[in-house]
């Protein structure tokens, strides 16, 4: 996901969110007003004269001193002037998020890619703007007003902002056109050859430009400053490193014995049986969700009643798939370039798990938290949840395939997560490295990882077909932690369905308010992170390819009605940074130089990693 807002990080204090319930999962009680996709276009500039005028109001009341300060009828307005402001912000995220869909369908249309920049643009600037009206509500007699709705702590978290600098705001406008730069490279004509050179030399600016954006909120290098202030991980880049050898060494061995026994015959076999169209694939997910639980059941039906989807194929649409949020409609909106083949089930799944998230999320957009690694959770694991339904789907046989295909993906993803965690870690740690230098470092590292090449070859440029590279730095981690914690909960669905199920509407019903390890912790999960945990992931799947029953390792706690802990402390920094996650979503890579192209008869599929929102 592209950054925005980052500047905003870098002067806010960590407060702790609200008491969670560890007991049951329970989705509070939301809007969700009856508009279609139609009805919320055509997508159009946001007027924000409206929410200028409530910051400026808000600022003079907030800051005069006078006798009727602090009165019951002077909070009422402040609490009103409040609301407009979360109302229109709404507004606007609704409108990046709408622009954003509207670019990858015309293909990065000239005139959708204005609109795009233009919104974005406002959004990081008015952003800004809310933040400073807001740190003077903070110092107020009526900064419990932000404390009730954000959180204990958000007023003192406010307090001295510092607001964007120009110089700021000109390395993020500078990031944007460098991504539509590469986007429109990777778009283009030209032979393979040179539209690697130019990605990469594009890449090489984009190092330079985020270095410097690293500096200026006070770190060494970009790769700690993604960590800890962009995606606000309760890991560290030392915690990551170890998960990378356990990958090498206890996912490959797996990932190389789908690949062997699953011929391209089997997969050809299963893509002639699920080809569909959009609806179709719709048709095929809804008795999955509506057996799964009430809940994911109202929430099916309403996205097909409204349309909240785009996933027929469109000969001018741009190679992505992704969830955002709509928050001026209470919703969410699923994008994907179809393949026309069983991927675009297993992705429309993956999507709609994220889908199903967001549509329960209540928070204001200014607001929302988001951990793209337990929202990951929600979405690979529901795929795997389904993969039971294949051979009601395909048969027995092809069901089997689709279900190996699909752990394929997942496994793919625990190690191209790792893999391109190692190669932009190094990248960023080292900003002074050629294009030349990165084909051959990524060469080195992705033989690590199971890929092969012919005798002779010294470096690979494909790393540039990715564009979470380009787009989203340092974001693909999160595939492999989610995807292990999915696997993690997938052998509980095996061993126990009802539990299980319990398991996943707790994790989305914490509405990725948590951090990784703690929203894992929370729900029973296992710490991937401790040693033993990938060890014992892998001995199950192995278990379960033997044909063996598998049992659940893991220790559930059942905790007490009642009880509950204080969400992990994590600073306002994740909120501004949600403030933009929900406006651009994560892209899916496709790519022309694939993993053991000659021996691999999964490279005909042009396999993508799952995503995203």
């Amino acid at each position: 996901m592209r950054k925005r807002l980052l500047c905003l990080l870098l002067a806010l204090a960590l407060f702790s969110g609200p008491a969670a319930s560890a007991v049951k999962w329970e989705f509070p009680a939301s809007a969700h007003p009856d508009v279609s996709y139609a009805g919320m276009l055509p997508v159009t500039g946001f007027d924000e004269v409206a929410l200028l005028a409530a910051l400026k109001e808000l600022e003079s009341v907030c800051s005069r001193h006078s006798r009727d300060r602090n009165t019951e009828e002077t909070r009422r307005r402040v609490q009103d002037l409040y609301d407009r402001i979360l109302e229109e912000t709404d507004l606007l995220a609704t409108k990046v998020n709408l622009s954003g869909v509207g670019y990858d369908a015309s293909g990065g249309a000239s005139e959708e890619a204005a609109l795009y920049r233009e919104l974005s643009a406002q959004q990081t600037r008015l952003a800004d703007r809310c933040y400073q009206a807001l740190s003077v509500l903070a110092a107020s007699p009526y900064g419990g007003i932000l404390d009730e709705d954000a959180g204990e702590g958000a007023a003192e978290s406010l307090l001295g902002y510092r607001g964007l600098t120009e110089e700021e705001a000109a390395l993020y406008e500078e990031e944007d056109r460098l991504i539509q730069d590469y986007d429109r490279v990777m778009g283009d004509s030209a032979p393979a050859e040179e539209r690697y050179r130019a990605a990469g030399e594009l890449y090489l600016q984009l190092v330079r430009l985020r270095t410097e954006q690293a500096q200026w909120a006070g770190y060494d290098d970009y790769a700690e400053y993604a960590y800890e202030a962009l995606y606000t991980r309760d890991y560290g880049l030392e915690d990551a490193a170890g998960l990378h050898e356990l990958a090498k060494r206890y996912i490959l061995p797996l990932q190389l014995r789908l690949l062997e026994e699953t011929g391209e015959e089997d997969l050809r076999a299963l893509s002639v049986r699920s080809r569909m169209s959009g609806e179709e694939v719709l048709d095929a997910i809804q008795p999955f969700a509506e057996a799964f639980d009430r809940e994911m059941r109202d929430t099916f039906r309403f996205l097909r009643a409204h349309h909240l989807y785009d996933i027929e194929y469109g000969e001018n649409k741009l190679p992505t798939g992704y969830t955002v949020a709509l928050p001026a409609y209470g919703s969410a909106f699923i994008f994907n370039c179809p393949y026309g083949d069983y991927q675009d089930l297993s992705d429309t799944v993956h999507e709609f798990g994220h889908f199903f998230e967001t549509f329960h999320c209540t928070q204001p957009d200014l607001w929302a938290a988001f951990n793209i690694d337990v929202g990951e959770i929600d979405s690979q694991a529901l795929e795997l949840m389904f993969t039971e339904q294949a051979g009601e789907l395909f048969g027995e046989q092809c069901g089997e395939v689709y279900r190996d295909a699909v752990l394929y993906n997942i496994l793919d993803s625990v190690l191209d997560g790792c893999l391109y965690d190692e190669f932009q870690t190094v990248a960023y740690q080292n900003p002074g490295m050629t294009v030349q230098e990165l084909d051959r470092l990524f060469k080195e590292l992705s033989e690590a990882y199971g890929y092969f090449y012919d005798p002779g070859t010294e470096s690979d440029p494909a790393w540039v077909e990715n564009a979470h590279n380009f787009q989203n730095p340092l974001y693909f981690i999160s595939y492999a932690t989610s995807a292990l914690s999915a696997l993690d909960l997938w052998f509980l669905y095996l061993e126990n369905p009802r539990e299980a199920t319990e398991v996943y509407l707790e994790l989305s019903a914490l509405s990725l308010s948590l951090p990784y390890m703690a929203a894992v912790e929370e729900v029973g999960l296992r710490d991937i992170f401790d040693g033993k945990t990938v060890p014992a992931l892998a001995e199950a799947l192995e278990d379960h390819l033997d044909g063996k029953a598998v049992s659940w390792g893991g220790k559930r706690d059942i905790r007490a009605s009642g009880n509950s802990w204080v969400l992990c402390a994590f600073g306002l920094a994740a909120l501004a940074l949600a403030f933009w996650l929900r406006a651009r979503p994560t892209r899916k890579e496709q790519t022309e130089i694939r993993r053991r192209e000659a021996l691999d008869p999964w490279s005909a599929q042009d396999k993508k990693p799952p995503w995203e929102l």
